[in-house]
């Protein structure tokens, strides 16, 4: 006996979208009976069997999305996620649905995802923070439950929404040049991370575009928490007050915020002595003193795309989506500045 195929397979060797591919399986009277036919005699052929959540989830709607977090060390509290799912429940509430969040930890985000499904609590779930080996994606795709990530994911066959992760780097790095800059640190995201590789891969994009190779000892490890900025700088302090490093990149607002913090305590002048910029642009930023420059992205629509291209998913049995969205840079010449 042939092993079991998912919809997405079954679909590809029909040679029909996965909408029509349901439809036929659900004995939908729009599917014209000829590629009916086809459809149940290729599922018969390759021992497909319809997921038994999925199948009650197509009888028995729940109205209700799973919304999961990041792991730790980020939680809910970060000011990012909290501008981004401002955007996704407003856009769920508008369209009759309500959101679930689990308290998901980091050895049981697997168990938890497992647990949704198997009791049918959600009609759909998202996601956050794609891995480059994702085992959440393989999960999912074993149960047909339709699935969106913010962030892009590195298989094409998902859906995603995301900022310009790569692009908006590159042009911080531009930016920096733009005042002298070419001693430029950056502090990079938690390792694994999709975003943390496009990120890193846009800094390296300016650098070759001003003709400077990357140093090692000018990229500082961090994780997207203001903890890891602060400590990041603090470890490199040295670097700084020698005139090593004229300015520091870090990959979102929370290590910038750190960073900030640990120049400040160790008396060192921003943006006199060095210039700091981050990146994604939450309402946070704009109140310190002086307003975090960053690269900006549209948060709450974020949000908004997500959900939407879920609920395609789930009510019109839409194809896989994918959205990048532009950034902009905002509060120039507040904490950066020429090199002196």
């Amino acid at each position: 006996m042939l092993n079991k195929i998912t919809m997405a397979e079954l679909a590809k060797k029909c040679g029909f979208s996965k909408a029509t591919v349901s439809r036929a399986l659900a004995d939908d009277p729009r599917v014209k009976p000829e590629t009916k036919a086809l459809i149940l005699d290729m599922a018969k052929r390759y021992n497909y069997q319809p997921h038994l959540v999925a199948s009650n989830l197509a009888r028995r709607c729940t109205k209700t999305i799973g919304l999961m977090f990041p792991k730790a060390p980020r939680t809910i509290a970060d000011p990012f996620f909290l501008e981004y799912l401002q955007g996704v429940s407003e856009t769920l509430f508008a369209n009759g649905y309500s959101l679930l969040i689990p308290q998901a930890q980091r050895e049981n985000v697997t168990a938890m995802i497992k647990q949704l499904v198997a009791h049918s609590r959600v009609d759909g779930i998202i996601l956050t923070e794609p891995l480059i080996e994702d085992d959440r994606i393989k999960l999912l795709r074993q149960t047909d439950v339709p699935f969106a990530f913010l962030g892009s994911t590195v298989d094409e066959g998902v859906s995603w929404v995301d900022g310009d992760n790569r692009g908006g780097s590159f042009e911080a790095v531009l930016t920096l040049s733009s005042l002298g800059h070419r001693r430029i640190a950056t502090i990079t995201g938690e390792p694994g991370l999709v975003s943390t590789e496009k990120r890193l891969a846009g800094y390296y994009d300016g650098l070759a575009a001003l003709g400077l190779a990357p140093r090692e000892d000018l990229i500082w490890p961090g994780d997207f928490t203001r903890q890891g900025g602060y400590h990041a700088v603090r470890q490199h302090l040295s670097l700084i007050e020698k005139g090593e490093v004229t300015a520091i990149f870090a990959c979102n607002d929370l290590m910038a915020i750190g960073a900030l913090q640990a120049l400040t305590e160790a008396g060192v002048e921003v943006p006199g002595q060095v210039s700091v910029m981050g990146f994604d642009g939450i309402e946070v930023g704009q109140y310190l003193t002086p307003p975090l420059t960053t690269v900006q992205q549209p948060v709450y629509r974020l949000g908004q795309e997500v959900a939407r291209i879920l609920l395609g998913q789930i009510e019109d049995n839409a194809e896989t989506v994918q959205i990048t969205l532009p950034v902009k840079i905002i509060n120039e010449s507040h904490t950066i500045g020429p090199v002196v």
